[in-house]
């Protein structure tokens, strides 16, 4: 076989060449977008779960104060036990959805460093603690108030409950400030567009007001 035959029957060979679609267009893109979306998922599962779980212990506890009274000689105790425990139950209910919308944010920022400032990014993480600790001190003195024997514990006085009062009140304020104080220029219908989940942030900023 002549040279020339070769070259000719190489030429007509052709080689197929791997295409564009089964390389990913971008690896990184597709790893966030799935991170975020694992996020979305498991908070949307944790949540409910931690709700569900603090429901069951303030239905057992409420049933064993129910069998177990404890006794009570001033009207403004019994005014207590009837509703002290029903703001505890929407204290921790509220906390734990702001915790829900504050750690998906947290979490978003924190993969995709897309927050729209610092301020708002630290604000942000402060509510998260503060709805944090709301969740758990309040589902702690639910249980604490309820409960016969452990009600009669020093850290369920009145003077105990003042001090949390005052200090879970405080994360809140200054929590709540910086993130007003970045959020103005957020929920500007000019802004949003160039903004990353400026929806969500402003759900956050209404269900926080």
């Amino acid at each position: 076989m002549s040279s020339s035959s070769i070259a000719t029957s190489l030429s007509s060979t052709s080689v197929p060449l791997p295409t564009q679609s089964l390389i990913p267009d971008d690896p990184i893109a597709s790893r966030l977008s799935y991170l975020s979306s694992t996020i979305t998922t498991l908070i949307a599962c944790i949540t409910p779960m931690i709700a569900l779980m603090y429901l069951f212990f303030l239905s057992w506890t409420y049933q064993y104060a129910r069998k177990n009274p404890r006794p009570l000689n001033k009207a403004s105790g019994l005014w207590l036990q009837k509703y002290a425990p029903a703001v505890y139950v929407f204290l921790v209910l509220s906390s734990l959805t702001e915790v829900a919308f504050a750690s998906w944010l947290v979490l978003q920022y924190r993969f995709n460093h897309n927050y729209p400032n610092v301020e708002f990014r630290s604000g942000t993480r402060l509510l998260l603690f503060a709805s944090s600790w709301t969740s758990f001190t309040a589902g702690a003195y639910t249980l604490l108030f309820l409960h016969p024997r452990w009600s009669k514990h020093p850290v369920s006085s009145i003077g105990a409950q003042a001090i949390w009062i005052f200090v879970t009140w405080l994360f809140w304020v200054v929590g709540a400030g910086i993130v007003n104080t970045s959020v103005s220029a957020i929920l500007d219908k000019d802004a949003c567009r160039t903004v990353a989940y400026c929806a969500q942030i402003r759900v956050y900023s209404v269900w926080r007001s």
